[in-house]
């Protein structure tokens, strides 16, 4: 009886003890939230608000001096650049000049199927360099692919100019893309016309964040009406048509105008074009092996990585020491041919790694009889 009467008092202790517990438990503090950030703030302001705003501190600021008409004006016509981004911008002579491309249009022959063609600035003499080349290459039979590198840092070019590229990978009187302009129901159409050379090779397109108007309405439509691969990184989206008006002294302001837009009347203005293969490649890396093949390097020099000879089991049987020249420049302290590390594109390199396996998997299918 006394069991039966303890297990009983033990059971109610423990339950009362539970209930205790659970009442003292502190439930966990909720994840804080992030701070709303400033556009999220101003955004939710409607006229009336903004209005206010605007006279509670050209009234009351505490240095009223600072936000004299002129003042407001200047901060205002600020933040409305830095909400348009590249839709409008500001610019002086020098600064308009440098947006042109350094660079030079380049082309080669990887080996005996894969071309490569650079484009610089994307003008008529370049178009024309380019039919050259597309000659040259097609003349092997051999050459099955082409990578078109449109990576080059022109912000903008002439809209015809991509029209006539586009004109050599498709056939003439299809509609290429269209420029819309606000208030106007009718753009102006793009279509592909009949060329004296045209390409067919295979295209693989190499993009990234520098590629300009023309090279982002090239990849967007050759994409579109060919299906090839796009390896690199997102472009901007800089698809628009400018206008550049002088502001007083040495100012340019320079807003879009017209917009273009492709086939089916999407836009890839602040959108870009997305890679099919994401293969960033810094920014510098690019425009110093740029700088190098435009000064006379061959291309293939920064496609094969020379390694540094290490002692192994030949020069061990044969009795020699390929360090012994890379020990001797070290012990001397002179520079040796690898201390820094070599220039690479992976973007580039990806492109012809791809190829060369896709060239190698198909040798080794039996051909069917």
């Amino acid at each position: 009886m006394l069991t039966i009467m303890t297990r009983g008092l033990l059971c109610c202790f423990l339950f009362v003890s539970a209930l205790f517990s659970s009442a003292q438990e502190k439930p966990s503090p909720a994840p804080a939230r992030p701070a709303p950030s400033l556009d999220s703030l101003v955004d939710t302001l409607d006229q009336a608000a903004l209005q206010e705003a605007f006279r509670l501190l050209t009234n009351d600021y505490i240095q009223e001096g600072d936000l004299n008409p002129l003042e407001v004006n200047r901060a205002a016509f600020q933040g409305l650049l830095e909400r348009l981004d590249f839709g409008a911008m500001l610019l002086t002579e020098r600064t308009r000049s440098e947006r042109n491309s350094p660079f030079l249009f380049q082309r080669a022959s990887i080996h005996d199927t894969l071309g490569y063609v650079r484009f610089g600035r994307f003008s008529e003499e370049e178009v024309a360099k380019f039919d050259e080349a597309l000659k040259d290459l097609q003349s092997d039979k051999k050459t099955t692919h082409l990578i078109l590198d449109l990576r080059s840092p022109q912000a903008q070019a002439e809209f015809s100019i991509a029209a006539k590229i586009l004109s050599r990978f498709l056939a003439p009187n299809e509609l290429l893309f269209k420029i819309r302009r606000p208030g106007n129901d009718r753009p102006t159409l793009f279509v592909s016309t009949p060329e004296p050379v045209s390409c067919r090779l295979e295209p693989i397109l190499l993009i990234d964040r520098e590629t300009g108007n023309v090279g982002e309405i090239i990849a967007a439509v050759l994409r579109r009406a060919t299906g090839c691969l796009v390896i690199g990184e997102k472009t901007p989206g800089l698809t628009v048509e400018y206008r550049d008006v002088p502001l007083g002294e040495d100012r340019i302001l320079r807003y879009a105008i017209a917009e273009v837009v492709l086939e089916d009347d999407s836009s890839i203005f602040r959108v870009g074009v997305k890679p099919d293969l994401n293969t960033p490649t810094p920014l510098k890396s690019k425009a110093d092996l740029y700088r190098a093949v435009d000064q006379g390097k061959p291309l293939s020099d920064f496609l094969l990585q020379k390694q540094r000879p290490r002692m192994n089991e030949a020069a061990l049987v044969s009795g020699t020491d390929p360090e012994i020249d890379y020990y001797l420049l070290l012990s001397q302290n002179k520079p040796t041919p690898w201390d820094r590390p070599p220039l690479q594109d992976r973007a580039l390199q990806q492109a012809v790694d791809l190829l060369d396996t896709t060239r190698f998997l198909d040798s080794k299918v039996p051909s069917r009889r």
